[in-house]
């Protein structure tokens, strides 16, 4: 080989490698991660709605919740790193900013991820110090799992109601013939499953339907519809009940599995 090829050759491979993207300073963060604490700072929230932030490395793409606002941004294929100082996001007020405050402080001095593998994370700054605490959002899991009776713990963030002379609100989900069915702490009602194409984790039931019997407190069954109207996805969370999801992440309802009367 003479030396005009080799240096071709030495050449080429020093361009390739300039134009090679950089690995994303947030591999293995693929998913979505509650926020649980903000420079040092435990989180906590008057809506029940934890902060959140995803991260999908296919797509490029970062999205989450700062405790009032919808927020956005990118990473960088070439460098692999995310600026979050031009992150965008959404403009409403909300009556508690403290919390999102805190979050989109630490967040504007993020510089890459460590994923520790437990289901916990830890965002880091330039100088190495751990600016924010992520745990893993949700698992998924087979749709087939959520086959049985279910008790819905939460609807919005907030504690289900207990009706008087009953049981808190509860669902039946037949996943061989897509059917669902339950109690809204008022009415019954009853629904048809849809499941996503190409997303293991999609599902919705459209607009279930109740009966018409009126009790004293509608509140209850008001927000059991409207979360089973909004939900888009499907995972289980981490202290083992499943969420539910609407189309922007937003956690609607949780359920819990229902035990049976004899204990079995």
């Amino acid at each position: 080989m003479n030396k005009k090829l080799i240096l071709t050759t030495i050449i080429a491979m020093a361009m390739t490698a300039c134009n090679t993207p950089k690995k994303s300073d947030f591999a293995n963060m693929d998913g979505e991660w509650n926020i649980t604490e903000a420079n040092g700072s435990k989180l906590t929230t008057t809506t029940g709605q934890v902060p959140y932030i995803g991260f999908n490395l296919t797509e490029g793409r970062v999205y989450g919740y700062s405790g009032c606002n919808r927020i956005m941004a990118s990473i960088d294929k070439k460098t692999g790193k995310v600026n979050f100082s031009k992150m965008a996001s959404t403009m409403m007020a909300c009556p508690d900013m403290e919390t999102e405050r805190k979050v989109l402080a630490a967040l504007t001095r993020v510089n890459k991820a460590v994923n520790s593998g437990d289901g916990t994370a830890s965002l880091i700054d330039a100088d190495g110090n751990e600016v924010a605490k992520l745990e893993k959002r949700f698992e998924p899991m087979p749709y087939t799992e959520l086959e049985g009776n279910w008790t819905i713990e939460k609807t919005y963030g907030q504690e289900t109601k207990k009706p008087t002379d009953g049981n808190k609100p509860s669902l039946a989900i037949d996943t061989k013939t897509n059917k669902l069915s339950g109690h809204t702490g008022c009415n019954r009602l009853m629904g048809n499953i849809e499941r996503g194409n190409g997303n293991d984790q999609a599902l919705s039931f459209g607009q279930p339907a109740t009966t018409r019997m009126a009790c004293p407190d509608m509140e209850t069954e008001r927000n059991v519809v409207s979360a089973l109207a909004e939900t888009k996805s499907f995972g289980r969370l981490r202290n083992g009940n499943v969420g539910l999801f609407n189309t922007n992440g937003t956690i609607v309802m949780e359920l819990t599995k229902a035990t049976p009367a004899n204990g079995k």
